[in-house]
């Protein structure tokens, strides 16, 4: 079973894709994450968020993010600590991991994390830092999600891959073009496995994190 823990859209190849809804539609019978990006926050964040306390309810839709901070974004960034600190509230009330966007703004994350409470998982998405953010994100209880920057063997996301343990990560494409399968294969051969041993760990984390079994349909 191949599972593709965060993608923009729906590309059939893999078993489960969780694909991420809050900045394009998507069939909202597959399994879904939504949240509120920190790129997109306006001046209507607040009907945004009564709409995401709604919609994260639902069965199909099992983790909340992308949603984060990011210090490269246009918007204020005290604004994107508030409407992250809300969806932390909301995840952790209905008990559904968060997947995080983080971008030169890790030490504000944890801050947000644990002035809040959270008790939830946390995914941190793309990850591509260097080992002293992965050590300090693995120590607060982090999962990593890896995608493209896998390709570059000597990159940050492949040494990082080699030191969190494989029960801590998760794999994706997030908006690329490549398959997931070709993640997976990647991920192998840094880790110096086979794609099956890959595939099993990946089902484990799976039901660890999310509470469920993918090889079960949602009806």
């Amino acid at each position: 079973m191949f599972i593709n823990i965060h993608t923009h859209e729906q590309i059939y190849d893999a078993q489960v894709e969780l694909v991420n809804l809050f900045i394009q539609k998507a069939d909202r019978t597959n399994l879904y994450s939504y949240g509120i990006h920190p790129w997109y926050i306006d001046e209507d964040y607040k009907t945004a968020l009564n709409r995401l306390s709604e919609i994260a309810k639902e069965r199909r839709c099992i983790a909340i993010g992308e949603c984060g901070l990011d210090k490269l974004s246009k918007v204020p960034f005290d604004l994107q600590q508030e409407v992250f600190v809300e969806q932390i509230k909301i995840a952790n009330e209905i008990g559904k991991p968060l997947i995080i966007h983080c971008v030169k703004a890790f030490n504000e994350l944890i801050n947000c994390l644990n002035l809040n409470d959270n008790q939830v998982p946390v995914i941190i998405h793309g990850f591509n830092n260097n080992e002293n953010i992965a050590r300090i994100l693995l120590d607060f209880g982090c999962h990593f999600s890896f995608g493209k920057a896998l390709l570059g063997y000597d990159s940050n996301a492949a040494k990082a891959l080699k030191s969190v343990g494989r029960k801590r990560f998760f794999l994706e494409t997030d908006d690329s073009d490549i398959t997931i399968k070709y993640i997976y294969k990647k991920a192998a051969e840094i880790l110096g496995v086979s794609i099956d041993v890959i595939q099993i760990q990946m089902e484990e984390n799976f039901k660890e994190v999310f509470k469920m079994d993918p090889a079960i349909k949602m009806k």
